[in-house]
């Protein structure tokens, strides 16, 4: 399956099978291959990282505001937006707000669907916000603060490490433990 996305102007910025290597951006070219992405031409490297990582610093936005209110509200939309992210790729609300605004700037990157390693990622993020919302619903603060905790973690993983632990776990999954190790940001 080739999985395309494209630049502004039109260019193919990635393709399948591609074999260059992202020169010197190893963490961010490991992390565009974890999300399911093709190998990214070089020169295309950092603002396909940039354009992915978009929706994550969305719903670090969203988490941190949860954590702080202890919002069951705030904990379900963002469960209600990444699962339907996952489940209808094409109208994606993170992909579709970057396209409209990031992505439709002179050289910027525009997003196409999800591949699936990503969509998986999309999925256990919003089962971790139900989580969430489920506990501080039921009054459980102790054990929502914990599970808020592996949330952040998570989300400033993908921010300041490259490292998506719920693309790493669908690739572990699949049984592609030797791709996943690959795919580390320090690999």
């Amino acid at each position: 399956m080739t999985i395309q996305a494209t630049s502004h102007s039109g260019r193919a910025a990635i393709s399948s099978g591609g074999t260059a290597a992202a020169g010197r951006h190893p963490a961010k070219r490991n992390f565009i291959l974890q999300q399911g992405f093709a190998e990214p031409a070089p020169e295309d490297c950092s603002i396909q990282y940039s354009a992915l990582v978009f929706q994550p610093r969305i719903v670090l936005v969203g988490v941190v505001a949860g954590i702080l209110f202890q919002s069951q509200a705030v904990f379900s939309i963002l469960c209600a937006m990444l699962w339907w992210s996952a489940l209808v790729p094409k109208l994606n609300p993170f992909r579709a707000l970057y396209n409209r605004t990031l992505g439709s700037r002179p050289g910027g990157f525009r997003l196409d669907p999800s591949p699936a390693p990503r969509r998986a990622a999309e999925t256990e993020a919003g089962a971790v916000a139900l989580a969430c919302a489920l506990l501080i619903h039921a009054g459980f603060g102790p054990a929502a603060y914990v599970i808020e905790a592996i949330f952040l973690a998570a989300a400033l993983a993908v921010l300041g490490g490259g490292f998506c632990l719920g693309s790493f776990v669908y690739h572990l999954l699949r049984g592609n433990l030797r791709f996943a190790l690959r795919t580390l940001p320090w690999a």
